[in-house]
């Protein structure tokens, strides 16, 4: 919405109730871009504003599962953006699972799957008998059951290959759901990457598309965790139109578009 103008008191209350319906901190979100959005999407649902929009979501499980879904930016597909995911396959996974014993990766803001169920089927292709476990994390807790049960309609399957399909999903009557030995490697959860603590000692952080609307500050205190999440010699794989300012500043060198490496 072009010219919307940023209402400090509005956002302020829009914030306090996202807090308090949604356990999502916009404190810690570009308030004009968030702003906006929120305008953009009341006026689509033919509401008036963030007032009328968050006492509707109160009420309305399915308006407040959109809501939800659209600050939170739950889209994504399987390998997107097929040339990272190739060279993530290619240059940093296949030799990381071929060559040690355990290999250890965090999804962080998993959505609905897509992301560590991909990772899952790389790292088999690459060593079909490694040791791989796949943590996967989002903050909304109705995604993250869509994405244990991974079943998923045929027009979700973008991006996946005949062979992949044959190989890696059983098919149902309305689409694929993802096959034991592949579900067995990722273990969902939820986290708010904002707010709780990280594990530690990962080969391989995969966060994409999921901080374009954080705060610059936010950014570089995740990125932050992110390095201290990583084991030495870790990398860090973002979405394929992000990058980070000041990597080095967060403890992490640029590799390559996408990809960036704990020193170790």
């Amino acid at each position: 919405m072009v010219g919307v103008t940023l209402d400090p008191a509005g956002y302020a209350k829009l914030s306090r109730e996202a807090r308090s319906l949604l356990g999502i901190d916009l404190s810690m979100y570009r308030p004009a871009q968030v702003w906006r959005r929120v305008l953009g999407f009341a006026s689509a649902k033919g509401l008036a504003g963030p007032d009328e929009l968050m006492a509707k979501a109160r009420v309305d499980r399915q308006l407040r599962q959109a809501l939800m879904d659209m600050l939170t930016i739950n889209v994504s597909e399987f390998f997107r953006n097929a040339d990272a995911f190739e060279m993530l396959r290619r240059d940093y996974l296949g030799p990381v699972v071929q060559s040690q014993p355990l290999t250890k990766v965090w999804s962080a803001g998993c959505s609905a799957g897509y992301e560590p169920y991909s990772i899952a089927i790389m790292a088999r292709e690459a060593a079909p008998a490694a040791r791989i476990q796949i943590h996967a994390t989002d903050l909304d807790e109705t995604i993250l059951a869509v994405a244990r049960a991974g079943q998923y309609i045929r027009n979700q399957m973008v991006g996946v290959s005949p062979a992949r399909r044959a190989r890696f999903f059983t098919p149902t009557p309305t689409g694929y759901e993802v096959r034991p030995e592949i579900r067995g490697l990722v273990t969902f959860a939820r986290h708010d990457l904002l707010r709780d603590p990280m594990r530690n000692g990962f080969d391989l952080i995969a966060c994409r598309n999921v901080v374009i609307y954080f705060t610059d500050e936010a950014k570089l205190r995740l990125y932050r965790g992110f390095a201290a999440a990583l084991r030495p010699g870790g990398i860090l794989f973002i979405g394929a139109t992000e990058s980070i300012l000041d990597a080095r500043g967060a403890g992490l060198v640029p590799l390559r578009p996408g990809f960036y490496q704990r020193p170790g």
